[in-house]
C-alpha cells in the first residue's frame, strides 16, 4: 500500500517534472517515470511529453520513440510537444523516412498536425527525401489552410536546388515575393550556391544586386564564400578574381576561410602559381593561413614535384604551431616515394606517427611501391607486415606493387605466394595485374619466370 508520504512525494514529483536538460537529469526523470507507474500512477500527457523531449534532446531517439509508442498504446492522445522533438531529432540525423512514417501514423490515430510539426517534417524531407514526397507534404499543408511561411519556402527551394531544378527554385522565390513574403539571407544564399555550382557567375552577381536593391539584403561574407566555393568545385577558379574585386568594392575583406577555399580551387585546377600568388597576398594582408591553406599548397607542390618548397612550407607551418594532418603527410610521403628517396619517406612516416596521425592503406601502398621500384623487397615486405599488425587491409594496388617487385628481382616463388595470398584475402586482380600476368590467354598456370622477363 502506498503511504501518504509516498503519495505526496509522487504528486509533487509529477507537478515539478520539468524538462531534463542533461544526461544525468534524463536518467533521473526515467527513474521517476518508472516509479510513478510502479506505485499505480498513470503518467499524463504532460509527463510523457517532457520525457520524450528530454530523451530526444540528449540524442536517445530510440527510447523516445518507444515512449511515444507506449503513449499511443495507453490511449493517451499526444500533444505537439510529445513528438515534435522526436521528429526534429530523426530529421537532423538523416532518418527523415522514419520521421515521416511516425508523422503519418499519428495522423491515422486522429492527431491534427500544427504548423510547427508540418514545418519540421517538411524541412527534414526537403533535406533527405525525393521531390514527390516533398510536394505531397507541401500541397497537404496548403489544403489544410496552413499557408507556407518563409521557413517553408526556404526548405522547398533547398530541395529543388539539391535536385538541380534551379529554374523551379527561382520560380518558387518569385512566388514568395508575390505572396508578400520577404526571403531571408538563408533563402538567398541557397540560390546563390546553385547559381555558382551551375557556373552562372553573371546571374549570381545580378541576383546579389537585386536582393540588395529591392529587398535590402546586404551580401555578406558567407554569400561570397558560397559563390567562390561553387566556382572552385566546377573548376571555374579563373572567375575568382572578379569575386574578390566585387567584395572589396562592397567593403568586404576576404578572411582565411575564403582565401583557403580559393587556394584549394587553384591547386585542384592545376594553377599552382595562382595559388601561391594568393598565399603571398594573404600574408601581405596580415591574414594568417590555417592548416587547410598549407595542406592545399603542400599537396600542390608535391604533385608538381617541388619537394624542397613543400618541405620549407611545412617547416614554416610547424613554426606557426599548426598540427600536421593526414593529407599533408601523405602528399610528402608519396612525393619522396616517387623520387625513390625511401629513407626520407620512412622518416616522414615516423614524423606522421609521432604527430598522432595514423597512416592508412594508401600511405603504406605508396611506401611498398617505392621500395619495390628500388628492388628493396625486404623493406616492401616489412611495410606489408606492419600493415597487417595494424589491421589495415592491403588493396589490389598494394599486392600488385609487391608482385611486380618480386618479379623484377626474379623471385617468382614469392610473387606467386603473394598472388595466392591476395586471392585468399578475397581480392580479385584488376586490369593492370591481369595484363601483367597474361590473363585471358587460355592458360590456367601462370608462367612467373616469363612474367619476370616481361616486367624487367
Amino acid at each position: 500500500m502506498v503511504s501518504d508520504q509516498m503519495l505526496q512525494h509522487m504528486e509533487l514529483t509529477s507537478m515539478g517534472f520539468v524538462v531534463p536538460d542533461s544526461e544525468d537529469q534524463v536518467h533521473k526523470a526515467i527513474e521517476v517515470f518508472h516509479g510513478m507507474r510502479k506505485y499505480g500512477f498513470v503518467p499524463d500527457v504532460y509527463s510523457y511529453s517532457i520525457l520524450v523531449d528530454g530523451l530526444c534532446k540528449q540524442g536517445d531517439l530510440l527510447t523516445g520513440y518507444d515512449i511515444l509508442d507506449e503513449m499511443l498504446r495507453n490511449g493517451i492522445n499526444p500533444s505537439p510537444v510529445s513528438y515534435s522533438s522526436l521528429l526534429q531529432g530523426l530529421c537532423k540525423t538523416g532518418m527523415a523516412q522514419l520521421a515521416l512514417k511516425i508523422f503519418k501514423n499519428l495522423e491515422e490515430h486522429g492527431f491534427q498536425h500544427d504548423r510547427i510539426n508540418f514545418s519540421i517534417i517538411l524541412h527534414g524531407c526537403c533535406q533527405h527525401l525525393d521531390l514527390k514526397t516533398v510536394y505531397d507534404l507541401w500541397f497537404d499543408m496548403i489544403h489544410r489552410d496552413l499557408a507556407p511561411d518563409v521557413y517553408n519556402y526556404t526548405s522547398l527551394i533547398y530541395a529543388l536546388c539539391r535536385h538541380r531544378y534551379l529554374q523551379e527554385a527561382f520560380r518558387m522565390f518569385e512566388l514568395m515575393l508575390e505572396n508578400g513574403l520577404s526571403p531571408n539571407i538563408v533563402t538567398c544564399t541557397i540560390l546563390l550556391d546553385s547559381f555558382s555550382k551551375e557556373g552562372l557567375v553573371g546571374e549570381a552577381f545580378l541576383f546579389l544586386d537585386r536582393i540588395h536593391q529591392s529587398l535590402g539584403i546586404v551580401p555578406n561574407l558567407c554569400m561570397y564564400r558560397v559563390i567562390i566555393n561553387g566556382l572552385c568545385k566546377i573548376n571555374k577558379s579563373s572567375d575568382v578574381w572578379k569575386i574578390f574585386a566585387d567584395m572589396i568594392k562592397r567593403g568586404y575583406i576576404p578572411d582565411v576561410v575564403l582565401y583557403s577555399i580559393v587556394i584549394d580551387g587553384f591547386v585542384k585546377a592545376l594553377k599552382l602559381q595562382e595559388a601561391l600568388r594568393l598565399y603571398h597576398k594573404m600574408l601581405h594582408e596580415g591574414i594568417k593561413p590555417n592548416i587547410f591553406t598549407y595542406t592545399s599548397l603542400i599537396n600542390g607542390l608535391c604533385r608538381d614535384d617541388r619537394l624542397p618548397e613543400a618541405m620549407e612550407l611545412m617547416r614554416y607551418m610547424i613554426g606557426e604551431e599548426l598540427v600536421l594532418d593526414k593529407v599533408l603527410c601523405t602528399s610528402i610521403i608519396a612525393c619522396y616515394c616517387r623520387r625513390s628517396n625511401m629513407k626520407a619517406a620512412l622518416e616522414m612516416l615516423r614524423v606522421m606517427e609521432r604527430s598522432g596521425v595514423l597512416p592508412d592503406a594508401f600511405v603504406y601502398t605508396c611506401l611498398i611501391d617505392g621500395y619495390s621500384k628500388v628492388l628493396a623487397m625486404d623493406g616492401a615486405r616489412w611495410m606489408m607486415e606492419e600493415m597487417v599488425k595494424r589491421n589495415i587491409k592491403p588493396t589490389v594496388v598494394t599486392y600488385t606493387a609487391l608482385i611486380i617487385g618480386y618479379l623484377k628481382t626474379g623471385d617468382e616463388k614469392e610473387a606467386e605466394m603473394m598472388y595466392n595470398s591476395m586471392l585468399q584475402a578475397g581480392i580479385a586482380p584488376d586490369g593492370k595485374l591481369s595484363c601483367i600476368l597474361g590473363f585471358g590467354n587460355g592458360r590456367s598456370d601462370y608462367d612467373y619466370s616469363q612474367k619476370a622477363k616481361d616486367v624487367t
